[in-house]
């Protein structure tokens, strides 16, 4: 007690104390993080130039900004948001690049040539900008230009707070696209110049001429690779490098990258917790048909399904009650059920149903002043006026508000939870008929409202909707995390993993080549810390548990290999390789065995042999065998220079070993043109370089480092 009084007495000073201790502690922290941090603030390099996480995330915050903005709403999923990251970085990376080749060309973009490409309205980034005109869905240069002199003329102080941010969000969009444009036509500019480099000479343009034009009947015999067991054809590890040694550079990978074993548990509900759920949802039916304030029951029952006060089409409500709605009847109650699509309990009570039109065009004016005496008085004014035939728009300009007409449709409320202020807006409007005049005061402020025109009236319903997913709780979590982590415990190496895990009741998942710049494990969302792990880890370590999914899953992850950048090792190809050693060993087997073949009929008789017919066989594509089966561009190749009634010498394909004999060569009815055959070519090289094989190009010769994990 003397200690409690002690406190007591001198208690603001032990606060101030405390705080600073915990100042000092938390500023130590802070120092020490930044001082390890202090270097290694970049999220990437591009050739060597490093690239600051501030920049990153700017850019990030720009783009997500604008998809926000395009959607009309900020949120956004898990995978919405790694999806946007990676865009941003592979955009910040290709500009980077491209800029960089740009500058030793000497090539630049104008604000001459943004202009005229504003001007031209038909570029794709504009196609899908917000200044479209409504009728036809194309760019509306004259709305874009009219909306940047409505911005810079916007006085704060007349247009209301709401209009104010949404031009200012429109006029930060417009920013987004003019950057973006500036990008894209540099692009274009290199593009170009690349693809007019593309030319071709008359005797290729002769050779694709005869190529196309000419195509044969020919017969052939083939011995396929499987006629001669595995088991006769030794395999060295020799063989197996050669043929990696050719093909190397097709596995050379520019970043490090792991190789990893998990066990991902979802936690599922256990049979006593859907009970115990069905029970509650059950206590809800029984109060849902004489609940009055409708909006705070359905909140207070954790409803996932919104509950609105405003009239929506079928499409509006979860697609179980959609499917029961016609039938249900006003005031009472259904349910409670079990929906198996979304594993979730229902029940839900049909308020009322009506006929109301889908969409309304309308406009409207909002008055508000300090002096409510004044802004009623002023709404009344403005609505007695309009009323007696006053110009809608002229009216509007005069108070620096939008003056046209725009559409809303049911479709961009839907599913969201609408009552108050909120409802009686959207009501009124849907409830309007066409060239109605409506004066609403809300919140304070007054509304004048004209419905411009409206679509045919559909079936809308007021619902009252208990959704409630299945869940686990905290005790059927907790056993599956004991259940787990005494697993872990008893197994702390990956071999104890694979050896007992089965048995143990988890399935062990591997993943050979994890990149940094994944954002989850295994598809699971909310592992970013797991992934963090692995490329710290050592070779052979298991990692603790990680909660991971929306706190539904529990993942366990174990270091199996690391693979630095360059070539892969040839042990990691070494079953495939030896496939096609085996193959190549056996089409030796096959020439040297029929090396005294010189007619058709003596190929026919090699042991395991398959003939058939080809037919228009030409060297524009390749063959399909189907007796093999398999896709033979060599026979394409060599019929090209095989002569009518000849036999073709052994020709190793991917399915066996070949002849060939040319029954008859046909040639087509076009007639040669140099000058056409060879600008055709030269197009179709043009059109070959695209800017997507030009940045692969490019990513491939670059020093690019993506360190994001770290940070994002």
């Amino acid at each position: 007690m003397a200690t409690l009084q002690s406190i007591r007495k001198h208690g603001a000073f032990l606060v101030i104390v405390i705080g600073l201790a915990l100042f000092a502690f938390i500023a130590g922290d802070a120092w020490q993080a930044l001082q390890s941090n202090q270097n290694t603030q970049h999220v990437g390099k591009i050739n060597g130039k490093k690239i600051e996480a501030q920049t990153y995330q700017q850019l990030l915050e720009e783009y997500t900004q604008a998809i926000s903005f395009i959607r009309g709403n900020s949120s956004l999923t898990e995978a919405e948001n790694a999806q946007i990251k990676d865009e941003v970085w592979n955009t910040l990376v290709s500009n980077a690049i491209i800029e960089e080749e740009a500058k030793k060309l000497g090539l630049t973009v104008t604000v001459a040539e943004l202009q005229a490409v504003i001007n031209e309205g038909t570029d794709p980034l504009l196609a899908q900008s917000a200044f479209r005109n409504p009728a036809t869905g194309q760019f509306d240069r004259d709305q874009l230009m009219q909306f940047l002199a409505q911005y810079q003329e916007m006085d704060p102080e007349v247009m209301p707070a709401e209009y104010i941010e949404y031009y200012h969000n429109l006029y930060t969009y417009w920013n987004f696209i003019e950057k973006n444009l500036m990008s894209s036509l540099l692009m274009q500019k290199y593009e170009a110049l690349v693809a007019a480099a593309q030319i071709s000479n008359p005797v290729s343009a002769e050779h694709n001429f005869t190529s196309r034009n000419t195509n044969a009947e020919v017969a052939y015999a083939v011995v396929p690779f499987n006629s001669i067991a595995d088991s006769l054809v030794k395999v060295s590890n020799a063989d197996i490098k050669k043929i990696y040694d050719a093909k190397k550079e097709l596995y050379k990978v520019a970043a490090e990258t792991r190789g990893v074993k998990y066990i991902d548990v979802p936690v599922k509900p256990s049979q006593a917790d859907r009970d115990e759920l069905l029970a509650e949802v059950g206590e809800y039916a029984a109060q849902l048909a004489s609940a009055e304030d409708m909006p705070a029951f359905i909140r207070l029952a954790n409803s996932e399904a919104a509950y609105s006060e405003v009239p929506v089409s079928s499409n509006g409500l979860p697609t179980d009650v959609a499917s029961r709605i016609d039938t249900a009847k006003i005031g009472l109650t259904y349910g409670p059920y079990y929906n198996q699509a979304d594993d979730t309990y229902n029940v839900f009570r049909l308020i009322s149903k009506t006929q109301l039109p889908d969409s309304v065009q309308f406009r409207q004016l909002q008055i508000a002043d300090a002096d409510a005496t004044r802004a009623q008085f002023l709404a009344d004014s403005i609505y007695t006026a309009l009323k007696n035939g006053a110009n809608f728009a002229e009216i509007a300009t005069n108070y620096g508000q939008p003056s046209e007409p725009t559409w809303m449709s049911t479709a961009n409320f839907e599913g969201a939870a609408i009552d108050g202020d909120n409802a009686t807006y959207l009501n009124t409007i849907f409830g309007m008929k066409k060239g109605e005049l409506k004066q609403l005061s809300l919140g304070g402020g007054h509304l004048i409202i004209e419905a411009v025109a409206t679509t045919k009236p559909i079936e809308k319903y007021v619902a009252a909707v208990i959704k409630r997913s299945a869940y686990f709780s905290n005790e059927t979590y907790a056993d599956a995390y004991n259940k787990l982590s005494s697993f872990v415990a008893d197994n702390q190496s990956l071999e104890d993993l694979e050896a007992n895990a089965e048995e143990a009741g988890y399935r062990l998942l591997s993943i050979n080549e994890l990149s940094n710049a994944a954002h989850t494990i295994g598809g699971v969302q909310g592992t970013r810390e797991a992934l963090r792990w692995a490329f710290g880890a050592e070779k052979g370590d298991v990692s603790q548990i990680f909660e991971a999914g929306e706190n539904d899953h529990l993942m366990v992850v174990a270091l199996a290999d690391i693979h630095k950048a360059g070539y892969r090792p040839v042990e990691q190809f070494a079953d495939m390789f030896r496939m096609q050693a085996l193959n190549d060993k056996k089409a030796d087997m096959i020439i040297a065995n029929a090396k005294n073949v010189t007619t058709m009929q003596e190929a026919l008789a090699l042991s395991g042999v398959k003939a058939d017919t080809l037919r228009r066989v030409n060297f524009a594509s390749p063959a399909y065998v189907s007796k093999v089966p398999a896709s033979e561009p060599a026979l394409s190749g060599a019929v090209a220079n095989l002569a009518e009634g000849t036999l073709s010498a052994p020709i190793k394909g991917n399915g066996g070993v070949y002849f060939l004999q040319v029954i008859k060569k046909n040639n087509g009815v076009a007639k040669y043109d140099a000058a056409t055959e060879q600008s055709t070519l030269e197009a179709t090289a043009a059109r070959n370089v695209n800017a997507n094989s030009i940045l692969s190009e490019l990513y491939r010769k670059s020093n690019i480092e993506d360190n994001r994990y770290l940070f994002f």
